[in-house]
This record gives structure tokens, sequence and C-alpha cells, in this order.
């Protein structure tokens, strides 16, 4: 069995699609012994804009950018790549790899590119749970520990040996062999599939987020521009702002734009802020939340049910429990 660390430098990551510009890799045998260490540049085709989107500035690449755009697009090194990774008597090592393995993934549908379908392991999520941490540890962290610094950062190939020797590191501190990684520490293990499998479902929970706060966005505007009516129907919500935490506003969005005319023919508005609530409405009355020290001083607390009751909503037209991410 032969190991394959790998690493990659993207121009930029808008909307987390990885234009890749460089990959690079150490493939080693049981033991560690280099047989092949080389770092492939490539033209990213898009613009570089290197750790902030807005204003280019972030990391330093290992070369220049010419020698980038002087390369061959990915399609020109797909074979090479695929052969690699795909290789049955290889497995694939990196550090944070579910992003690489996703730039590959994206470089692949950007192409019209048949998907490297191949197993990788996370060195980084490996560490995190041997050493029992909240938070994972960045590669320069690991390197400083166990090496010196005699590398070049976001030099693909520097960075995939880096990965290497943390992981060697690891092993000879803790008596391990990769079989026992592997079996001790299966959750960072993963392949194609599963990375497919998860990306869809962040896609799919990211765009019922967004079409969520469009129908929150819609509903906040619907009062903003509209008066509360000169006679109202309940003195005692007449010009009252109500402001629903988010979990509340969620459970509920659908009733409430059902009842949004009906709540200001009440003589009450739903507001965006806390701050300039008259009610705040809450899941729990008994839970602590943080919004009590931004409403008005005089601000009255009630749950979405008490409020219901006050509106004149039916119970049973509210929701049931939903299962909230």
């Amino acid at each position: 069995m032969n190991y394959v660390f790998f690493d990659i430098e993207c121009a930029n990551c808008l909307h987390g699609e990885g234009k890749i510009c460089s990959f690079g890799y150490v493939k080693t045998d049981e033991n560690f012994n280099i047989i092949k260490k080389k770092d492939i540049l490539m033209d990213p085709a898009a613009p570089f804009l290197l750790g902030n989107a807005r204003t280019g500035n972030g990391i330093r690449l290992a070369y220049p950018l010419f020698r980038f755009r002087w390369a061959h697009t990915f399609p020109s090194y797909y074979h090479e790549i695929r052969d690699l990774l795909e290789d049955k008597d290889s497995l694939a090592f990196g550090f944070a790899v579910l992003q690489d393995a996703s730039y590959l993934l994206y470089s692949c549908k950007r192409y019209q590119l048949t998907p490297i379908n191949f197993k990788f392991y996370d060195i980084q999520l490996f560490e995190k749970e041997l050493h029992h941490l909240k938070n994972p540890s960045g590669l320069d962290t690991l390197v400083e520990k166990y090496h010196e610094q005699i590398f070049t950062y976001h030099r693909s190939d520097d960075d995939a040996l880096m990965t290497m020797e943390v992981l060697r590191s690891l092993l000879k501190e803790n008596n391990y062999k990769v079989e026992d990684v592997l079996s001790n520490y299966p959750a960072g293990l993963s392949n194609t599939k599963k990375l497919i499998e998860t990306l869809e479902e962040r896609r799919l929970l990211k765009n019922k987020k967004e079409e969520l706060r469009k129908r929150q966005d819609i509903l906040f505007s619907f009062y903003a521009k509209r008066n509360v009516p000169i006679e109202s129907s309940d003195i005692s919500l007449y010009k009252k702002n109500i402001f629903l935490t988010k979990i509340v506003l969620n459970d509920y969005l659908s009733l409430l734009e059902k009842n949004r005319n009906l709540i200001l023919k009440k003589g009450a508005k739903i507001v965006r802020c806390s701050s300039d609530a008259d009610i705040l409405v809450l899941l729990d009355k008994d839970r602590n939340s943080s919004f009590f020290n931004h409403c008005k001083k005089d601000a009255v607390i009630m749950t979405m049910k008490e409020l219901l009751k006050k509106l004149g909503i039916k119970e049973e037209e509210s929701p049931k429990k939903k299962i909230r991410r």
C-alpha cells in the first residue's frame, strides 16, 4: 500500500467553488519513504483573490502569478491527478481534506469531466479527536510543534510534505500505525460519494435558509410600509412592536404570513430589531434570553402561545414541532 499526501491552492473560492491553481502531492510507501514529490501548476481561468474577496489581500502563493497563467487549465492535468488518486494500491491523505476534495469535484463539474472517485483521510480531524480538542489545529501550528519550518507555506507539494510529516510524528508520538488510525478513528475516512451527498445536503439546506430569509424580509417589509389603522380592534396591541426570536419566527412563519393583515388590524407590527420591541416573544419564557437586554425597558415578555391567544388565532392552527438544524 502506498500513501498519497496532497494539497491544493486556489485562485479564489467564491461561492465555495475553488478555482484550482496548484495541486501538490507526495507519494510514499508504507514506511513514508518518498517515491515522488510534485507540484502541478495550472491556470485557474479566474481572478486571483487570495484570502479576501473584497481587497484581494491575504495569503501569498509560492510562485509569481504569471507562472500559473502560463500553465494549462485543469483538464490538461485531469488524467494524471485521477490516476494518482484512484490507484487501488494507494490511500490519499490531506489536512482539512474535505475542502480540497470539494475543489476537485467542482473542477470536474466546471470542465464537464467525470468526478475523480477516491477515498481520503483527514489528518486534521484525526489530530482533533486524538487530543480531544474543541477546535481543530492548523497545519502551521502542528508544523511548528513537530518540525522546524524548512519549507514554503502555500506551495502545494511542500504543504503535502508537511502533512505527511505531521502524520508521521503523530504516529510515532502515540506508537500507532496507519492501520490503527483507520480502525480507531474512522470518522476521518471518507470518499467522493459521501462528499457529494454532504455537499448536496448543504446546498439544499442553504437554499432552504435563503428562501426562509426572503419570506421573512417580505413579512418585515409589509409592516414597514404600512401604518396601523387609526381605529384598532385591540387597544392593548395598539402601536405595539412585536419582536420574535429566530426560532419562533422560523417555526411560525407560515402562520404569521397568513395572518399578517389581522395582526395589523389589531394595531400591532412585527419588527426586525429587538431594540424596537414593545413585546418580546419567546418559545419558552423560562429560558434566559440575551434579547432581554436589548428591548425597551417596559417591554412585555410572552410566549408565542400567549400571543396567538391574544391575537385570536386558534391554537390548532399553530405548527407542530419541527426538527431544527
